[in-house]
């Protein structure tokens, strides 16, 4: 699932870096990624709560953390953008 979170990541940092006028053509695209990282969250949440290994559970956690941050920041920056266009 990181590679996953990672192409998606790739994806919204790639049309962060992209002019304006593709900026505005990209927005719902990128909406969509942060569905996609949204349900894999819900995913890993479910799968956290079952998890009873120790070990196991932490590498879920840390999976978990990595997603909300990157969720968070792409969330930030597409309101910065939506501010701009």
């Amino acid at each position: 699932m990181k590679r996953k979170a990672k192409r998606w990541l790739a994806k919204v940092k790639a049309f962060l870096a992209s002019p304006p006028h593709e900026q505005v053509e990209q927005y719902h695209s990128i909406k969509k990624v942060l569905k996609k990282l949204k349900e894999q969250q819900k995913q890993l949440k479910a799968k956290l709560a079952e998890e009873t290994n120790l070990k196991r559970r932490e590498a879920l956690e840390e999976e978990l953390e990595i997603i909300k941050k990157q969720r968070h920041k792409a969330i930030d920056e597409l309101k910065l953008l939506k501010d701009r266009c």
